[in-house]
This record gives C-alpha cells, structure tokens and sequence, in this order.
C-alpha cells in the first residue's frame, strides 16, 4: 500500500475507525503520531524563537534601561 502523506491523508480521516481494515487503522494512527509529533515541534520552535528574542533584549540592554528610567520616573513622583 503505497501513501502520500500529502494527499492520502484525508481518505482515512474520513473514514469511520470502525470500518477500517488493521492496516488502514496503523496508517490513522502513524498520522495522528505524525500529527502529534509536529505540533509538538512547532510549539519548541515557537518557545526557542520567544527565549532568544528574550535573550538578545537582555543582552542588549534595552530591559536595564527601561528599568533605570522608571525608578527614575517613579523616583520623581514621589518627590512630588
């Protein structure tokens, strides 16, 4: 049984779990690991790419000196 996971995809997801033969069933369920298993990878993807970008702010400084300016800011008011 040869299968596109491109396009073949859809005839067992259509299909009701019940009327599958035991191959057609190992092939839904290679597609929900595979399925699983990108989500999976799309959310490490999308937490490296927010800890770097936290990173690099840090690095650069920008996170002291939004610091340094509203204790500043805070500080003034105060003596008001």
């Amino acid at each position: 049984m040869n299968f596109n996971p491109l396009r073949d995809h859809e005839r067992f997801l259509e299909k009701d779990p019940k009327d599958m033969s035991l191959s057609e069933l190992r092939m839904l369920l290679k597609i929900k690991r595979m399925d699983l298993e990108l989500g999976w990878v799309e959310m490490q993807a999308k937490l490296n790419f927010w800890q770097r970008l936290g990173r690099s702010v840090r690095q650069s400084g920008i996170v002291d000196k939004i610091q340094d300016s509203l204790q500043n800011y805070l500080g003034k008011k105060e003596q008001l």
